[in-house]
C-alpha cells in the first residue's frame, strides 16, 4: 500500500486537538480507481455543481470512526487485526449509478456494489462488534456497500446530471477483496490525503 502523503505536503490536523480522523475501508486496485476517474468526467460533463472525489482517494468504506486520539490507534490496529482475519474474501462488482437522497435534491452521488455483498456485510458486522467492544457506536442505520463519486453543492445541473447518469449505467468493473485497511485522512492545502495505518488480509 502507497503512502499518499507527498513529500512536502503541508498536513495539518482536523478540528479536535491532536486527533487524526481514520476509517476502515477496501481500497480500489489504481486501474479501477483510472476507470471510476473516467466515469467521473464524462458524468462532469453535464455542468452539474459537484464536488468530486478525488481518483486517489477512491475507496469503499467499511466503518468510519471520525475523530480519534492518537494513543488509541495502537487497540484500533489490535481490534481489526483480530477480526479481520476470522471474514472470507470475496469479489464485488460495480455497476448502476445513484444518489442520497433517493428522491429530491441529491446530496452524494455514489455507484452501486453488487456481487457477493453478503461477505462485505460480514465483513462489516465483524468490524462493528470488534469496535463496539472498545467503545465505537454501531451504525443505526443498514450497512448500504457504495463507492461515493462526489457531493452534490447545490441544484445547478442537476437535470443534465440525471441524464448522464441513466445513459452511464455501467456496468464499471469489479475486484477481488483480499485485504481491509485502516485509513488515516488529513488535510493539507490541496484537499483531503490518505494514509494507510495498518492493512488485515481475510481468510481466503
Amino acid at each position: 500500500m502507497e503512502d499518499l502523503i507527498r513529500p512536502g505536503d503541508k498536513v495539518l490536523l482536523f478540528r479536535g486537538m491532536g486527533t487524526v480522523r481514520l476509517f476502515v475501508a477496501v481500497n480500489l486496485p489504481v486501474p479501477l480507481k483510472a476507470r471510476i476517474a473516467g466515469l467521473q468526467r464524462e458524468l462532469a460533463l453535464s455542468g452539474a455543481d459537484v464536488k468530486w472525489v478525488e481518483e486517489e482517494n477512491l475507496h469503499l468504506t467499511v466503518k468510519f470512526l471520525g475523530e480519534v486520539a492518537p494513543e488509541r490507534l495502537a487497540e484500533l490496529q489490535e481490534a481489526l487485526a483480530q477480526a479481520v482475519p476470522d471474514c472470507r474474501a470475496f469479489r464485488l462488482e460495480l455497476s448502476g449509478l445513484g444518489t442520497f437522497p433517493a428522491r429530491g435534491a441529491p446530496r452524494v452521488l455514489w455507484v452501486g456494489v453488487g456481487g457477493e455483498v453478503e461477505a462485505f456485510r460480514e465483513l462489516h458486522g465483524a468490524v462493528e462488534r470488534a469496535l463496539a467492544a472498545l467503545g465505537y457506536p454501531g451504525e443505526e442505520r443498514e450497512f448500504r456497500p457504495h463507492l461515493t463519486l462526489g457531493r452534490v453543492r447545490s441544484p445547478r445541473g442537476v437535470d443534465a446530471l440525471r441524464r448522464r447518469m441513466a445513459a452511464l449505467d455501467g456496468p464499471y468493473g469489479d475486484l477481488a477483496v483480499a485485504e481491509v485497511a485502516l485509513m488515516e485522512s488529513r488535510l493539507t492545502p490541496r484537499g483531503p490525503v490518505y494514509r494507510v495505518s495498518g492493512v488485515w488480509g481475510l481468510r481466503a
